[in-house]
C-alpha cells in the first residue's frame, strides 16, 4: 500500500460527497475533517486491534444487539484510530440503531448510513483505484523532479521539459521555478516535480504557492537552469526566515549573511562583536552604537558625527578605540565589511 504521506488529503466530509456511495451522515458531525485512507469491513465487536488508523469501518451490525454492544463497538473503533463507521442498512436492520448513533456522538466519531444497494466491496475497490492513480501521479512527479535536477546541474537541456510545459499550457517565454517543501497535495498551475529535498513547480505564476517558498527569476525556457538554482537557494533562506523569498532578495548583503551558519559567523562574533560589547559594558562607552551608526551612514565621518551629536575628533577617537580592540580599521573598506558582518551577527 502507498504510504499515507503520498496520498492527497481525503476527509470524511469529502467521502460523503462521492456520488457512487450515496452516504448519509447520521451522527458524529464534529469528526468530518478526519482523514480517510482505506475501508475495513467487520462484524467483530472489538475490531480496534485489527485497524491501522484512518479507516472507515463498515458493518451491518450483526454484533450490535444492544446499547452496551454499540458503545463497545464505537469505543473500539475510536481506539483503533479509525475515522468513521459506515453502517449498511437493509441486512440486519432497516435503519441505523439509535444506540449506535448515541455512542458515536459521545465519542465524536462520524457515523454514515450506507444504502443497501452499495456493496462494501465497492469501497475497497474505490480506494484501491485511488491508490493506483496516486501512485502513477507520484511516479510522474518524481521523474519530473529528477529531470529538473539534471537540467539545473547541466546534465540535460531545458528543451527536454518542453513537452511537459506544452501539456500544462504554460508560456515558454516567461517561466520561473518555485521551490517548496513537499509533499504537495494541491493542484497547481504548472509542471510539478518532486525530489529528495523539495517540490519544484515550473510555472508562469510567481504567486502560485504561499510560504515558505523560494521563487526563481522569470525568463524563457533556456533560462530555466538559472531559475531552478535561484529557487532552491531562496528556499534555503525561506526555511530559516519564513515567508516567500524571491531571486532578487538573494543579491543583498543581508541575504548573503543569512546563508552563513553559526560556525561561519563565530569568528566575527568572537573577534569583533564580543570585545566591543564587553568594553562598553565595563566602561560605560557606546562603541557598538557608534560603529552601527557609522556603518549606517556609509562610513561618512561628518554624517555620523551629526547623527550622534559628536565632534568629529571625538568620533575619530572612538574609531581608533574600535581598531585597537578588534584589529580592524573602520576607515578601510575591507575592514569595514568585517565590522558590518560582526554587527549583523551580534544582533
Amino acid at each position: 500500500m502507498t504510504s499515507d504521506s503520498a496520498l492527497p488529503h481525503l476527509t470524511v466530509r469529502q467521502l460523503l460527497e462521492v456520488p457512487r456511495f450515496r452516504l448519509r451522515l447520521v451522527a458524529g458531525q464534529d469528526g468530518l475533517d478526519r482523514p480517510v485512507r482505506w475501508a475495513h469491513s467487520t462484524e467483530l465487536l472489538d475490531p480496534g486491534p485489527y485497524l491501522h488508523g484512518h479507516e472507515i469501518v463498515l458493518t451491518v451490525g450483526a454484533s450490535l444487539r444492544d446499547a452496551g454492544a454499540c458503545a463497545a463497538f464505537a469505543g473500539s473503533v475510536k481506539a483503533g484510530r479509525a475515522s468513521a463507521i459506515g453502517y449498511g442498512v437493509g441486512d440486519v436492520t432497516d435503519a441505523v440503531p439509535d444506540e449506535l448513533r448515541g455512542a458515536c456522538d459521545r465519542v465524536g466519531l462520524p457515523l454514515l448510513e450506507v444504502p443497501p444497494e452499495v456493496p462494501f466491496l465497492g469501497f475497497t475497490e474505490w480506494f484501491a483505484e485511488r491508490l493506483a492513480s496516486v501512485g502513477d501521479e507520484r511516479h510522474e512527479r518524481e521523474e519530473t523532479g529528477r529531470l529538473l535536477r539534471m537540467v539545473r546541474d547541466g546534465l540535460a537541456s531545458a528543451e527536454a521539459l518542453r513537452p511537459r510545459i506544452d501539456d500544462a499550457g504554460l508560456d515558454p517565454e516567461s517561466l520561473l521555478v518555485i521551490a517548496m517543501d513537499g509533499p504537495v497535495e494541491e493542484e497547481l498551475p504548472g509542471v510539478l516535480g518532486l525530489d529528495d529535498h523539495a517540490a519544484l513547480l515550473v510555472t508562469n505564476d510567481a504567486h502560485a504557492w504561499t510560504e515558505p517558498a523560494g521563487v526563481g527569476s522569470p525568463g524563457p525556457l533556456e533560462h530555466l537552469p538559472v531559475s531552478l538554482a535561484e529557487s532552491l537557494s531562496a528556499l534555503d533562506t525561506a526555511r530559516r526566515t519564513g515567508g516567500v523569498v524571491h531571486a532578487a532578495d538573494l543579491a543583498t548583503f543581508q541575504a548573503l549573511l543569512g546563508r552563513l551558519d553559526r560556525d561561519q559567523l563565530a569568528p566575527f562574533t568572537e573577534q569583533i562583536a564580543r570585545p566591543l560589547s564587553e568594553y562598553d559594558a565595563a566602561h560605560g562607552t557606546r562603541l557598538v552604537e557608534t560603529l552601527r551608526t557609522f556603518l549606517d551612514m556609509g562610513g561618512a565621518v561628518g554624517a555620523t558625527s551629526r547623527a550622534l551629536f559628536l565632534h568629529p575628533n571625538t568620533l575619530r577617537h572612538r574609531m581608533s578605540r574600535i581598531e585597537s580592540l578588534t584589529g580592524r580599521d573602520p576607515m578601510r573598506f575591507e575592514d569595514r565589511v568585517a565590522l558590518a558582518i560582526a554587527v549583523w551577527a551580534g544582533r
